[in-house]
């Protein structure tokens, strides 16, 4: 693997996707996520949403993905923290996006934080958060 060359206030290419009720439900599967809001649109709408709730899971799954297209390395984060601002449902398009806040050494090896959002079509904030990736 080739070393990455990186600076700090780099963005990283962002990319979106936007969760189906089918999306939510094979997830839901997987994951076991047994609460019904993620998976059955009446139990969402008697609790207020719109439409099945994207689970916590699946976005970090998406913040996950963002940095290993960014790094090549599919094993590259070593920490990831979160903050879940504000719901999405199946049928928002999501967009998820990155900057690198600092670089150093993490075990002898080039390491990078980062600063991630998911963000709504919309402008409204999903999930705040930060990683710290290792770097090819």
């Amino acid at each position: 693997m080739t070393a990455l060359s990186v600076a700090v206030g780099d963005v990283l290419t962002p990319f979106s996707r936007t969760p189906t009720r089918m999306t939510m439900f094979l997830f839901g599967v997987a994951y076991w996520t047994s609460h019904r809001l993620h998976y059955d649109v009446e139990a969402a709408r008697a609790e207020g949403f719109d439409d099945v709730v994207v689970t916590s899971n699946l976005l970090s799954a998406y913040n996950v993905e963002l940095l290993s297209r960014w790094t090549g390395d599919p094993q590259c984060v070593v920490e990831l923290e979160e903050r879940n601002v504000s719901p999405a449902v199946a049928g928002d398009p999501l967009t998820m996006t990155g900057r690198v806040l600092s670089l150093g050494d993490h075990h002898g090896g080039r390491a990078a934080r980062c600063a991630l959002a998911i963000v709504k079509d919309d402008g409204t904030t999903v999930v705040e958060g930060s990683a710290l990736v290792l770097l090819p």
